[in-house]
């Protein structure tokens, strides 16, 4: 009796051990975060399949259409809408955004669609990404300078990076499961905190 409630402890142990050790990796390493340069930018109408098309779909709008897509209604959807654009931009027809394109440090380009309007050609920003949300916001212009290439990889700093990002995805994930209009537009002003520059 006593040798099965001690390996029934160690059992236990061992699956909480293993449940925090996933958690953290989820937290921290599903994060990816790159820095890079705007090198275009449009403005388009974030309902226009063919202006986003290719892009992510990032910002608080992003976290908005998930959650018209986990079954909220359409009211609830309207609700985060009108909490992400403002009551007469939700309510109307076209949803104003900008597409940037962005230059990474590395060479590639990435494209990304939100409702952000304030990030401008030549700005260094972040692009993050989180399982399925993903996000840009500015940076500071030395991390995007070629002398900071090994500072940016140092572990201090990727994981400084990496833990804005992931608090920016729990804001969003807020979002997508707020059930009342006050849960919508508390989580809509923690998006715009932890994610918007």
């Amino acid at each position: 009796m006593f040798r099965s409630a001690t390996a029934s402890l160690v059992f236990s142990m061992c699956l909480i051990f293993a449940a925090s050790d996933a958690l953290a990796q989820r937290s921290g390493q599903s994060v990816t975060v790159r820095t890079g340069t705007v090198t275009a930018m449009k403005s388009v109408d974030l309902n226009d399949g063919n202006a986003v098309k290719g892009a992510l779909v990032g910002g608080a709008f992003g976290a908005a259409l998930t959650r018209s897509s986990k079954g909220s209604g359409r009211r609830d959807r309207n609700a985060a809408l009108g909490a992400v654009l403002g009551g007469a931009a939700a309510a109307s027809k076209t949803r104003p955004g900008r597409v940037y394109t962005v230059t990474t440090n590395e060479g590639t380009m990435i494209q990304i669609a939100t409702e952000q309007t304030e990030i401008r050609v030549d700005d260094c920003v972040y692009v993050e990404e989180a399982g399925s949300t993903a996000n840009i916001r500015r940076a500071p212009a030395t991390a995007c300078a070629p002398e900071s290439a090994e500072v940016m990889k140092d572990a201090a700093i990727i994981e400084e990076m990496q833990e804005e990002a992931s608090e920016c995805a729990a804001a969003k994930q807020e979002l997508v499961d707020a059930d009342s209009d006050a849960a919508i537009d508390r989580a809509v002003r923690k998006v715009q905190l932890l994610c918007y520059d």
